[in-house]
């Protein structure tokens, strides 16, 4: 079933012409720098489609076909594949909301990740490079195969786990209970027909602790020049985002809690003299408190959490600090052979480290091998065991013993890291540096 598409009227004519970016260019600089935004059509308008009367016509089967019948229809792939680099503006409102949901879900190193409504997937392929381990869900298979594509021609650099793609049939995950961490959803539950339910299944995959991160449209956006267009021409639903009845779903679905983000996308313009005036509260702090109510009411970036804890561990650079002392039995070692000695390591952070065997963020004693002058020959020239994980406030004293350099005289430096993760020196931690020297005299 598609949406009827009716002669445009004079008053429809007008309004068309009226909301179009020219036109509001025109009204902005004659109005001056004060923004004018997208026209909403006026009350009266009589092809004005609601959104509420086409859920109410169309299944959630015929929303995936329609779905799926919009990337069909696109030969040309470099429109999806460029994502999200297709135009610096696209890219720039992409960009700001994937990193302002990722920051709040922050998760950990190699957690799972459920990439909801992840069309073509160029979040996942950012996902899959951060290091997580990511499921990409649509409902539609050719956005799906799209992606997939993408990964064929982008492949992924160094270490990390294949992304699974996951049809979804806009009810139910084929995915255990409590099998992810995170859910990252960028404008995509506007167009879900169903929110209840799909929040529900949210919860169900979500492991307690998780969270899932949402960015979508504001209030009145089904209403928009650009929601009308879609709906009209791709019989797309394009959904009122209320927070009300978000958080009323979440709560019933599962969820303990909603947090809302406030977050100005633009760069606020100012001189030196205003910037001032805004570091130290003045006039100019006024002004930009309005610009970011203006951006609130046209983005909603909010987080559902479920309930529960998952500890913080060493899969997380935030809270890992570490305190240690090496001695080494001798610092002149014998050619072509080993350098042995005592470590002491305590945790002084809040995660707690990972044994030396984990799959993922496991906590070594990591070696770097520098010249006497202080020039690194090699970042990941070794790394010692410890004897185990380590919760916060725990330490533990053990021997080690490790292949030394070649002939000639070095600096070691010893550090803790979490592997993937950071040397502890970025979180401020301390280096042992110890001067050696392997074979003869050089």
């Amino acid at each position: 079933m598609s949406v009827v598409r009716r002669v445009l009227s004079f008053s429809s004519l007008v309004w068309q012409l009226a909301k179009s970016k020219a036109a509001r260019e025109q009204l902005r600089l004659i109005l001056g720098r004060q923004e004018i935004q997208p026209f909403a059509p006026p009350a009266d308008q009589t092809d004005v489609i609601d959104v509420q009367t086409l859920l109410s016509t169309l299944s959630v089967e015929e929303l995936n076909r329609t779905s799926d019948e919009y990337f069909r229809q696109h030969d040309d792939l470099s429109v999806y594949l460029s994502k999200p680099f297709s135009n610096a503006e696209e890219s720039s409102d992409l960009l700001i909301a994937f990193s302002q949901v990722v920051t709040g879900l922050n998760p950990p190193y190699g957690s799972d990740v459920l990439d909801f409504g992840a069309g073509t997937c160029w979040s996942t392929r950012c996902l899959t490079q951060m290091g997580y381990a990511v499921t990409a869900t649509d409902v539609s298979a050719t956005a799906l195969e799209i992606g997939r594509e993408m990964f064929r021609r982008l492949p992924v650099v160094g270490h990390h786990v294949p992304p699974e793609f996951l049809v979804f049939d806009g009810r139910r995950f084929d995915l255990p209970d409590a099998s992810m961490d995170r859910i990252v959803c960028l404008n995509a539950f506007h167009h879900v027909p169903n929110p209840a339910d799909v929040l529900k299944e949210m919860a169900r995959v979500l492991r307690p602790g998780g969270v899932a991160g949402f960015s979508e449209p504001g209030a009145g956006h089904s209403r928009t020049a650009q929601a009308q267009y879609e709906m009209r021409n791709y019989t797309v639903i394009e959904n009122d985002i209320v927070i009300e009845d978000i958080e009323r779903w979440a709560i019933d679905a599962g969820f303990s809690r909603l947090e809302l983000a406030v977050v100005d996308p633009r760069s606020y313009r100012v001189g030196w003299r205003e910037y001032t005036e805004l570091i130290a509260g003045g006039i100019a702090a006024e002004r930009y408190v309005d610009t970011v109510r203006e951006a609130a009411a046209s983005r909603r970036l909010f987080f559902l959490h479920k309930a529960g804890q998952t500890p913080a561990d060493s899969r997380q650079r935030r809270g890992l600090s570490g305190r240690f002392r090496v001695v080494l039995d001798t610092t002149h070692i014998s050619p072509g052979g080993v350098f042995t000695g005592e470590a002491s390591v305590e945790n002084t952070g809040a995660n707690i480290w990972l044994s030396s065997d984990a799959p993922l963020g496991p906590v070594f004693l990591g070696v770097h091998l520098f010249a006497p002058d202080g020039q690194l020959i090699n970042r990941d020239f070794g790394r010692i065991r410890l004897p185990r994980g380590l919760r916060p406030g725990e330490s533990a004293t053990f021997r080690f013993t490790h292949d030394a350099p070649p002939s000639g005289n070095y600096r070691l430096a010893f550090d803790l890291v979490s592997e993937h993760v950071c040397w502890f020196e970025m979180n401020g931690s301390d280096v042992v540096m110890i001067d050696v020297t392997c074979g003869a005299h050089v």
